[in-house]
């Protein structure tokens, strides 16, 4: 933390959002609002020269998503904590999400005094879900139908049925509206999961654990 303030970087392809968030968190003593980025390639370029401890980032966004700047803020700035925001969400992303570390996902309807408490939350090193993202995070475990496969995600096991298909990276995201690089991604964590090298090792596994 940079004095006795959480410096709080927000990062929003809408700028009434941007500014909706900021005037919400100016009032608070503890915190300052140091930079508003509209993508996330800007939000790397201000985060390479400055301090940043909190990073609020909209989860879906056109040049960059809240994914692969999570990825890339984790790798490059693994001290910062992480808060996604988002209109709706799908579960498996919020899986993935925690597999990169973030510190928290947060819908954007809650109000002021739940977004206080999520920051405080993670800024003390724990941390924090929406209720209904929680509940939801809950319900998708308890449904998992083999303990063998309870390490994919439901987004990882539907890329592997893709995968199985022959589709390319390419047409994998086009298909799930994610970017080619989001997939390569998945791809990678698949085949660690999996302890797999090759598309036919995965396809055995998946026959194996009756993914196809």
């Amino acid at each position: 933390m940079s004095g006795n303030k959480l410096q709080i970087l927000i990062v929003d392809d809408h700028q009434i959002l941007l500014d909706g968030i900021e005037s919400m968190l100016h009032s608070v003593g503890d915190y300052q609002v140091i930079c508003k980025c509209s993508d996330g390639n800007t939000a790397l370029d201000f985060l390479n020269k400055n301090h940043v401890d909190i990073l609020l980032t909209d989860l879906y966004m056109p040049k960059m998503t809240g994914m692969e700047l999570t990825q890339q803020v984790k790798k490059r700035f693994p001290h910062i904590k992480v808060l996604a925001l988002s209109v709706s969400y799908d579960v498996s992303i919020v899986h993935d999400l925690i597999d990169l570390g973030i510190s928290g996902f947060i819908i954007k309807t809650i109000g002021r005094d739940e977004l206080i408490e999520a920051i405080d939350t993670i800024a003390q090193g724990n941390v924090y879900f929406s209720r209904e993202v929680s509940n939801e995070i809950l319900r998708s475990l308890s449904n998992k139908p083999d303990e063998e496969t309870y390490h994919l995600t439901e987004r990882e096991i539907e890329i592997v049925k893709l995968i199985s298909q022959e589709l390319s990276n390419n047409e994998i995201g086009k298909k799930l509206c994610i970017s080619e690089r989001t997939v390569e991604t998945h791809r990678k964590n698949i085949y660690r999961k999996t302890n797999t090298k090759t598309i036919v090792g995965l396809i055995k596994y998946a026959v194996e654990h009756k993914l196809i």
